[in-house]
Protein backbone atom coordinates (compact mmCIF):
# COMPACT_ATOMS: atom_id res chain seq x y z
CA UNK A 1 0.00 0.00 0.00
CA UNK A 2 1.42 3.35 -0.98
CA UNK A 3 1.59 6.30 1.38
CA UNK A 4 -1.18 8.38 -0.20
CA UNK A 5 -3.76 5.76 0.85
CA UNK A 6 -3.01 6.56 4.51
CA UNK A 7 -2.78 10.34 4.03
CA UNK A 8 -5.02 13.14 5.23
CA UNK A 9 -5.86 13.89 1.60
CA UNK A 10 -7.31 10.39 1.22
CA UNK A 11 -9.41 10.88 4.35
CA UNK A 12 -10.59 14.29 3.13
CA UNK A 13 -11.81 12.64 -0.08
CA UNK A 14 -13.35 9.77 1.87
CA UNK A 15 -15.55 11.84 4.21
CA UNK A 16 -17.80 13.59 1.64
CA UNK A 17 -18.12 10.42 -0.42
CA UNK A 18 -19.34 8.42 2.55
CA UNK A 19 -21.64 11.28 3.57
CA UNK A 20 -23.18 11.40 0.09
CA UNK A 21 -23.60 7.61 0.13
CA UNK A 22 -25.38 7.66 3.50
CA UNK A 23 -27.56 10.69 2.74
CA UNK A 24 -28.56 9.46 -0.70
CA UNK A 25 -29.39 6.01 0.69
CA UNK A 26 -31.54 7.55 3.41
CA UNK A 27 -33.20 9.89 0.90
CA UNK A 28 -34.13 7.04 -1.45
CA UNK A 29 -35.38 4.93 1.45
CA UNK A 30 -37.51 7.83 2.72
CA UNK A 31 -38.89 8.60 -0.74
CA UNK A 32 -39.86 4.98 -1.35
CA UNK A 33 -41.51 4.57 2.07
CA UNK A 34 -43.43 7.85 1.68
CA UNK A 35 -44.58 6.91 -1.81
CA UNK A 36 -45.71 3.44 -0.72
CA UNK A 37 -47.61 4.88 2.25
CA UNK A 38 -49.25 7.58 0.17
CA UNK A 39 -50.13 5.30 -2.71
CA UNK A 40 -51.29 2.15 -0.92
CA UNK A 41 -52.36 3.29 2.54
CA UNK A 42 -53.78 6.75 1.93
CA UNK A 43 -54.54 6.20 -1.80
CA UNK A 44 -53.14 9.66 -2.59
CA UNK A 45 -49.98 9.15 -4.68
CA UNK A 46 -47.51 12.01 -4.85
CA UNK A 47 -46.35 12.95 -8.34
CA UNK A 48 -42.64 13.34 -8.99
CA UNK A 49 -41.26 11.10 -6.26
CA UNK A 50 -39.77 8.78 -8.87
CA UNK A 51 -38.00 11.74 -10.51
CA UNK A 52 -36.35 12.79 -7.26
CA UNK A 53 -35.47 9.19 -6.40
CA UNK A 54 -33.85 8.73 -9.81
CA UNK A 55 -31.79 11.89 -9.45
CA UNK A 56 -30.65 10.93 -5.96
CA UNK A 57 -30.03 7.40 -7.25
CA UNK A 58 -27.53 8.74 -9.80
CA UNK A 59 -25.42 10.11 -6.94
CA UNK A 60 -25.80 6.92 -4.92
CA UNK A 61 -24.78 4.61 -7.77
CA UNK A 62 -21.89 6.61 -9.13
CA UNK A 63 -20.54 7.62 -5.72
CA UNK A 64 -20.77 3.94 -4.74
CA UNK A 65 -18.74 3.09 -7.84
CA UNK A 66 -16.06 5.64 -6.98
CA UNK A 67 -15.89 4.53 -3.36
CA UNK A 68 -15.74 0.88 -4.44
CA UNK A 69 -12.76 1.87 -6.58
CA UNK A 70 -11.07 3.63 -3.66
CA UNK A 71 -11.74 0.73 -1.33
CA UNK A 72 -10.84 -1.79 -4.04
CA UNK A 73 -14.05 -3.61 -3.30
CA UNK A 74 -15.45 -3.16 -6.81
CA UNK A 75 -16.61 -6.27 -8.62
CA UNK A 76 -13.75 -8.22 -10.19
CA UNK A 77 -13.62 -11.44 -12.13
CA UNK A 78 -10.49 -12.82 -10.50
CA UNK A 79 -10.34 -16.20 -12.16
CA UNK A 80 -6.67 -15.54 -12.81
CA UNK A 81 -5.90 -16.23 -9.13
CA UNK A 82 -7.09 -19.80 -9.60
CA UNK A 83 -4.62 -20.42 -12.42
CA UNK A 84 -1.64 -18.19 -11.68
CA UNK A 85 0.02 -19.07 -8.39
CA UNK A 86 3.30 -17.18 -8.83
CA UNK A 87 2.94 -13.82 -7.00
CA UNK A 88 5.39 -12.13 -9.41
CA UNK A 89 3.28 -13.05 -12.46
CA UNK A 90 0.07 -12.25 -10.63
CA UNK A 91 1.20 -8.73 -9.72
CA UNK A 92 2.03 -7.98 -13.36
CA UNK A 93 -1.43 -9.20 -14.36
CA UNK A 94 -2.84 -6.81 -11.74
CA UNK A 95 -0.75 -3.99 -13.25
CA UNK A 96 -2.29 -4.66 -16.67
CA UNK A 97 -5.78 -4.86 -15.16
CA UNK A 98 -5.29 -1.61 -13.24
CA UNK A 99 -3.94 0.10 -16.36
CA UNK A 100 -6.97 -1.05 -18.36
CA UNK A 101 -9.33 0.16 -15.63
CA UNK A 102 -7.49 3.50 -15.52
CA UNK A 103 -7.83 3.93 -19.30
CA UNK A 104 -11.53 3.04 -19.22
CA UNK A 105 -12.15 5.50 -16.40
CA UNK A 106 -10.40 8.22 -18.45
CA UNK A 107 -12.74 7.39 -21.32
CA UNK A 108 -15.72 7.56 -18.92
CA UNK A 109 -14.51 10.93 -17.61
CA UNK A 110 -14.23 12.31 -21.13
CA UNK A 111 -17.74 11.19 -22.03
CA UNK A 112 -19.07 12.28 -18.63
CA UNK A 113 -17.75 15.78 -19.26
CA UNK A 114 -19.28 15.82 -22.74
CA UNK A 115 -22.58 14.68 -21.22
CA UNK A 116 -22.47 17.51 -18.66
CA UNK A 117 -21.79 20.08 -21.40
CA UNK A 118 -24.61 18.60 -23.49
CA UNK A 119 -26.94 18.70 -20.45
CA UNK A 120 -26.11 22.35 -19.81
CA UNK A 121 -26.66 23.37 -23.45
CA UNK A 122 -29.93 21.44 -23.75
CA UNK A 123 -31.26 22.65 -20.41
CA UNK A 124 -33.19 19.46 -19.80
CA UNK A 125 -35.78 19.47 -17.03
CA UNK A 126 -37.56 16.60 -15.32
CA UNK A 127 -41.09 16.16 -16.72
CA UNK A 128 -43.17 16.65 -13.58
CA UNK A 129 -41.20 18.74 -11.10
CA UNK A 130 -39.14 20.65 -13.71
CA UNK A 131 -35.88 20.01 -11.85
CA UNK A 132 -32.79 20.61 -14.01
CA UNK A 133 -31.41 17.21 -15.05
CA UNK A 134 -27.86 18.54 -14.76
CA UNK A 135 -28.05 17.92 -11.00
CA UNK A 136 -28.00 14.19 -11.61
CA UNK A 137 -25.91 14.23 -14.81
CA UNK A 138 -22.96 15.94 -13.13
CA UNK A 139 -22.62 12.95 -10.78
CA UNK A 140 -21.31 10.86 -13.67
CA UNK A 141 -18.47 13.30 -14.35
CA UNK A 142 -17.58 13.97 -10.69
CA UNK A 143 -17.44 10.31 -9.81
CA UNK A 144 -15.56 9.42 -13.00
CA UNK A 145 -12.87 11.94 -12.01
CA UNK A 146 -12.64 10.28 -8.60
CA UNK A 147 -12.40 6.87 -10.24
CA UNK A 148 -9.54 8.07 -12.48
CA UNK A 149 -7.67 9.19 -9.37
CA UNK A 150 -8.32 5.94 -7.47
CA UNK A 151 -7.41 3.73 -10.43
CA UNK A 152 -4.21 5.76 -10.89
CA UNK A 153 -3.33 5.12 -7.25
CA UNK A 154 -4.12 1.43 -7.69
CA UNK A 155 -1.98 1.28 -10.84
CA UNK A 156 0.92 3.03 -9.09
CA UNK A 157 0.58 0.71 -6.09
CA UNK A 158 0.67 -2.46 -8.19
CA UNK A 159 3.44 -1.13 -10.44
CA UNK A 160 5.62 -0.26 -7.44
CA UNK A 161 5.01 -3.76 -6.05
CA UNK A 162 5.82 -5.36 -9.42
CA UNK A 163 9.07 -3.44 -9.76
CA UNK A 164 10.10 -4.18 -6.17
CA UNK A 165 9.94 -0.59 -4.93
CA UNK A 166 7.49 -1.55 -2.15
CA UNK A 167 6.80 -4.96 -0.57
CA UNK A 168 4.68 -7.38 -2.54
CA UNK A 169 1.13 -7.61 -1.14
CA UNK A 170 -0.43 -9.88 -3.74
CA UNK A 171 -1.84 -12.96 -2.12
CA UNK A 172 -2.26 -11.26 1.27
CA UNK A 173 -5.81 -10.24 0.37
CA UNK A 174 -6.77 -13.85 -0.21
CA UNK A 175 -4.99 -14.96 2.98
CA UNK A 176 -6.85 -12.32 5.00
CA UNK A 177 -10.20 -13.45 3.52
CA UNK A 178 -9.42 -17.06 4.41
CA UNK A 179 -8.44 -16.05 7.96
CA UNK A 180 -11.70 -14.11 8.36
CA UNK A 181 -13.72 -17.09 7.13
CA UNK A 182 -11.89 -19.42 9.50
CA UNK A 183 -12.49 -17.03 12.41
CA UNK A 184 -16.19 -16.81 11.55
CA UNK A 185 -16.41 -20.59 11.30
CA UNK A 186 -14.65 -20.93 14.66
CA UNK A 187 -17.04 -18.44 16.26
CA UNK A 188 -20.02 -20.31 14.83
CA UNK A 189 -18.62 -23.64 16.05
CA UNK A 190 -17.97 -22.39 19.56
CA UNK A 191 -21.38 -20.69 19.63
CA UNK A 192 -23.22 -23.88 18.61
CA UNK A 193 -21.15 -25.96 21.07
CA UNK A 194 -22.20 -23.64 23.92
CA UNK A 195 -25.87 -23.96 22.90
CA UNK A 196 -25.73 -27.73 23.27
Amino acid sequence: MIRIMRSTFWKVLEAPQKLILVLSSLAILTLVVVQVLLRYVFVKPLMGVEEVATMVGFWLYFMGASWGTADRSHIKADLVNAFVKDPRKLIWIKVVTAFTSFCLSLFMTFWGWRYVIWGITKGQMSPTLRIPMIYSQVSIFVCAVLMVFYFAVELADYFLQATGKIPLEVGREEEEKIEELLEEAHVLQTGSAKDQ
